[in-house]
């Protein structure tokens, strides 16, 4: 039985499942609702088979959908490594580059990498998402990904991890705290002044993103955050303390409206890493980000 399938139906179809909606398939997508729906009901015509239920909110897939979404991850799978081999062998990296990164990454490092890149070759089209590291790999072991940057990853099957460098962690504060003009602070000073801590909503079984040492040094927690650069915003401009990797706040230490705090506990470096799906071929603009934000650590630190 031979099938005639569109592949950009195939990837409407995958987004539209990973959203669980249509609307939500077609942000993720950059398209409007009513093309993906035209796209699903010519798929569904190609295939004859009905892919999804729909409901007034959501979509779920059919047992047929169940099917047909393992094969089209199978066959968009292999066309991106074809398109990855075929860029391979090409001079000039060109094309869409897939990236995911936390705001570790996506705060200030990411942005001049991906200048730098852009600016050495033009043809290369970033499109950058932020998200947490459990969707990182996810969507990087299923080919919708390129690469994806985070902190304090481990080993796991079909992802393939590249170390960047470290960073310390700083507990500053802004010029309105008033511990900024001792430069100092004390285990009291942690339970009198007030904290930032970064968290992610729902992943509550995350650990603090921040690396805080809390086992050594309890603190006041006054703000719960899940924007990194809220975070920094609050330190910069209210009451708070932040404890953040030093490299996010290095040119706030710079111009001096954070400052560091000396005689606060210290953890682990951050490992800043790059994440890409083991086993295949990389295109060659995600091997060249990977050099150009190791070369932005190095400079950086």
């Amino acid at each position: 039985m031979s099938i005639n399938v569109d592949l950009t139906s195939l990837r409407y179809f995958l987004h539209v499942a990973a959203a669980g909606s249509f609307v939500g398939g077609a942000a993720r997508a950059h398209v409007s609702p009513p093309a993906v729906s035209k796209a699903i009901r010519k798929l569904e015509t190609d295939l004859d088979a009905k892919l999804f239920e729909r409901t007034t909110r959501r979509v779920v897939l059919t047992q047929a959908g169940q099917v047909a979404l393992h094969h089209a991850r199978g066959v968009l799978q292999g066309v991106d490594e074809l398109g990855a081999d075929l860029a391979g062998a090409a001079s000039t990296p060109r094309g869409p580059l897939r990236v995911a990164a936390m705001e570790v990454f996506s705060a200030d490092l990411l942005p001049r990498a991906l200048s730098a890149l852009v600016a050495k070759h033009p043809a290369v089209i970033p499109q950058c998402y932020e998200m947490i590291p459990q969707r990182m790999t996810e969507l990087l072991v299923a080919g919708e990904l390129d690469i994806a940057f985070t902190i304090g990853a481990t080993a796991m099957p079909g992802i393939e991890l590249h170390a960047l460098g470290v960073s310390r962690g700083a507990l500053v504060c802004g010029k309105r705290h008033p511990l900024y003009a001792t430069r100092k602070v004390t285990s009291k000073d942690l339970l009198r002044y007030p904290s930032v801590v970064p968290k992610f909503l729902g992943a509550e079984h995350l650990p603090s993103l921040d690396a805080f040492p809390e086992e050594r040094a309890p603190r006041l927690v006054g703000a719960t955050i899940e924007l990194l650069q809220m975070g920094i915003g609050l330190v910069l401009h209210g009451q708070y303390m932040g404890f953040f990797p030093e490299i996010c706040v290095r040119h706030h230490l710079k111009d001096g409206s954070l400052r560091a705090l000396r005689g606060a506990p210290v953890g682990a470096p951050f490992k800043l890493q790059a994440l890409t799906r083991a086993g295949v071929s990389q295109k060659p603009a995600t091997t060249l980000l990977i050099n150009e934000v190791k070369r932005t650590v190095k400079a950086r630190s």
